[in-house]
């Protein structure tokens, strides 16, 4: 499980979201068994999944994040859903060219690209679901995320996203700070201060001699420090939402002509789900069954 932490300054002039991911990243890995350059890059992108859980009101609520790069990547989406759990898909996950680059802590543009589209949907219960889009400009998810808020909310915004591989595990985090309305001078100082000092304390952690306590922990002592409180804390696990009824109703959305052509060349189906790696099987008797659902 991840933990989401929502939490305001003492001064009530910024609020921080924090997103301590590490199990995310290995249920995915477990899953998917990408590359390297996979892992690290999906990581990002769910943990800035996870980031945004606190938008999220009544159960059918959900966020999609898509991004659409020119790098080798090629389609990253993660989708968040108001069950506690969210899920990835990244197109070309098996390209392991770029590990190398990846296993010192570093980032190929190559792979991940630095030009695109970022896309941010939103269905929240309104009659019509949010779409925000922006271009990508950075082989820095963080940079491409945090222009996209800043400009959405109007506001300074600070996102820092990063997946770090150590000797057997992964360190998967991230955060977001934006500043309220009203802030003054001083504010815009202390925000740029924290920015800055979070990004820095992942370092210090992994060299430091901490790892008698976790991540989190080690976070939460220092939000105490500067008299950060938190106001919510939400955990949310890697699952997949496929389902057999979900395969079914893929199938009857492919026609009548292309079931009918699965039908004669009479040969069981198996469908892959590209989120979790889920197999499934259909034979010709349950197509033909899809197909009277479709002429009924």
């Amino acid at each position: 499980m991840a933990k989401i932490l929502r939490c305001i300054d003492e001064c009530k002039s910024m609020r921080f979201f924090f997103a301590f991911t590490d199990d995310l990243v290995k249920d995915f890995n477990k899953l998917q068994k990408p590359s390297v350059a996979t892992t690290v890059e999906m990581g990002k992108v769910l943990t800035m999944n996870a980031l945004l859980y606190s938008d999220l009101n009544t159960k059918d609520d959900s966020i999609d994040i898509k991004l659409k790069t020119n790098g080798k990547c090629g389609l990253i989406i993660s989708k968040l859903y108001n069950e506690s759990f969210i899920t990835g898909y990244l197109e070309n996950k098996d390209i392991t060219e770029y590990d190398k680059i990846y296993k010192n802590n570093e980032t190929s543009k190559d792979f991940i690209g630095d030009s695109g589209i970022l896309v941010i949907t939103k269905d929240l219960g309104l009659k019509n679901p949010y779409i925000g889009k922006t271009n990508i400009t950075s082989k820095n998810l963080s940079e491409d995320f945090s222009n996209y808020f800043s400009s959405s909310n109007q506001t300074n915004t600070s996102v820092f996203l990063d997946v770090k591989i150590l000797k057997d595990s992964f360190l998967s985090f991230g955060y977001m700070i934006e500043l309220l309305p009203d802030y003054t001078k001083k504010d815009i100082s202390q925000f740029k201060i924290y920015s800055d000092m979070f990004k820095e304390e992942l370092e210090n952690y992994i060299k430091g001699d901490f790892k008698e306590n976790s991540f989190y922990d080690y976070i939460s002592s220092i939000l105490k420090i500067f008299k950060i409180k938190v106001t919510e804390e939400k955990i949310i696990h890697y699952k997949c939402s496929c389902s057999d009824e979900k395969i079914d109703n893929m199938l009857l959305n492919l026609g009548k002509k292309e079931l009918d052509d699965i039908i004669k060349e009479g040969k069981e189906i198996e469908i892959s789900c590209n989120f979790c790696s889920k197999k499934y099987k259909r034979s010709i008797e349950e197509i033909k069954n899809i197909l009277k659902k479709l002429k009924k």
